[in-house]
């Protein structure tokens, strides 16, 4: 599956930016309960989580980094999934943005 990396800057330092990752977090699970199928998650370390879950019938996988001045998201996107590429990546990169404002 190609491989998807996104990285936003921050001055927030990595405890308030995985702070509201957390945060965030929290909210997309309870928003799509209906869309949003399979979901696992584990966290690697305090600032670091994978995760899997399954959306519109594709299964993504992926992780969130929290580092001291940015937040990189990899996500696996399956090769069906390419022809919406931009629009994903220009969805996780506005909402990552307004998270760590």
């Amino acid at each position: 599956m190609p491989l998807m990396k996104i990285t936003v800057p921050h001055q927030l330092g990595q405890e308030k930016a995985t702070e509201r990752l957390k945060k965030k977090h929290a909210e997309i699970k309870q928003q799509h309960t209906y869309t949003v199928t399979d979901l696992t998650e584990t966290w690697m370390d305090p600032h670091s989580m994978e995760f899997a879950f399954k959306v519109y019938g594709f299964s993504l996988t992926g992780s969130v980094r929290s580092f001291v001045d940015s937040v990189m998201i990899s996500v696996d996107l399956p090769v069906a999934a390419m022809l919406m590429k931009h629009t994903i990546e220009s969805q996780i990169r506005k909402e990552l943005v307004q998270v760590l404002s």
